[in-house]
């Protein structure tokens, strides 16, 4: 399962490590608990050369719904030689969902608030400002904890784990833009 992507490419990515996903899971957890209404944070995490992408998922575990945010930022180049500047990267996108969780939770009606805040933005990738530096951000309903679920119940089934590229999809849908396919 990818997450979606800002910049094109045809390369796979790599996984932010799973440690740092967990924590930041536990984060948002012990950071909001008291809000979230029963539902709970997902954090998924793609590396690519020039881009990092993080996914912060809020979802209750008796529905199907899901708030999905998702955070983007160029990397630099050379960036295997300054890890450093990828965990700043990393903190900045952070800080950015935990932010916004915290004001979509504030009217406290948990997952149903996130929806209510959610209903005016636009769903494809903008560009924010934060501490200076640019993050692009993007919002949608997908539930990556089903997604994973159906991917893992289908490769144990024999399916192989074939991923589509963007251009595909494109080709396969007949429209330029995949998210307005996107079923919410």
């Amino acid at each position: 399962m990818s997450l979606p992507k800002r910049k094109k490419t045809t390369k796979k990515p790599s996984l932010l490590p799973k440690d740092f996903l967990h924590t930041v899971a536990k984060l948002f957890e012990k950071q909001f608990s008291k809000k979230t209404m029963g539902a709970s944070f997902l954090i998924y995490g793609d590396l690519y050369q020039d881009e990092v992408v993080v996914c912060v998922s809020l979802s209750h575990p008796k529905s199907l719904k899901a708030a999905s945010l998702h955070l983007s930022s160029d990397l630099p180049e050379g960036l295997v030689d300054q890890p450093e500047k990828l965990t700043e990267i990393l903190k900045n996108l952070v800080d950015v969902a935990a932010s916004w969780f915290a004001q979509g939770l504030e009217k406290g009606q948990g997952l149903e608030s996130v929806f209510e805040e959610m209903k005016d933005l636009d769903p494809q990738w903008q560009e924010i400002a934060w501490e200076g530096k640019k993050i692009f951000v993007k919002i949608n309903r997908d539930n990556y904890t089903l997604e994973k679920a159906a991917d893992e119940f289908l490769k144990k089934a024999g399916f192989e784990d074939e991923e589509i590229s963007d251009e595909e999809l494109e080709e396969l849908l007949g429209d330029d833009d995949p998210s307005k396919n996107t079923i919410h």
